[in-house]
């Protein structure tokens, strides 16, 4: 039996929003956990549904429902959120479910960009006997804009370090 070594980058956490797949790299992942109470943050971008306190540390939460055009809905105590890395920040995604993490096989992963409305938030297809995963590229999640908004918001209320 032959053996395959897979990375993180190989490898990725697949959720869903409205029984729609959805994935990030495991690489950008810190943990999953289950839903709590969000709570509102001033003058935040839209994007942006509040900020959580996890282990002493805020996060924002940022609504991908809004990002992705999915129809928002309320919380509901079975959903989990999604602690990642953006790379600029931590942020937190609040979910449906998260069904576990997968390997992709070399060329399962398909990076072409189709012509979605949010396609510039995604970073690839997965392609799987469930169907296709749709893989979010977290990097470009908050524009420019929306970055600066979501640091003065924070910072206007005590968050200096989002």
């Amino acid at each position: 039996m032959k053996e395959s070594i897979h990375t993180s980058k190989d490898q990725i956490v697949v959720f869903t929003l409205d029984e729609q797949l959805f994935a990030l790299p495991l690489i950008v992942v810190l943990k999953v956990i289950h839903a709590l109470e969000i709570r509102h943050l001033p003058e935040a971008p839209e994007i942006i549904s509040g900020i959580i306190n996890v282990r002493g540390k805020i996060i924002p939460v940022v609504d991908i429902r809004k990002r992705l055009g999915i129809l928002t809905r309320e919380i509901d105590l079975n959903d989990r959120l999604i602690i990642a890395d953006t790379g600029k920040r931590e942020v937190a995604i609040l979910v449906d479910s998260v069904t576990g993490v997968i390997d992709l096989e070399p060329f399962q992963g398909d990076t072409s960009k189709n012509s979605a409305p949010f396609s510039e938030h995604i970073s690839g297809v997965a392609k799987t006997e469930d169907g296709m995963i749709l893989i979010n590229d977290l990097d470009g999640f908050l524009n420019l804009d929306e970055e600066k908004d979501l640091v003065l918001a924070a910072s206007r209320f005590g968050h200096k370090n989002i």
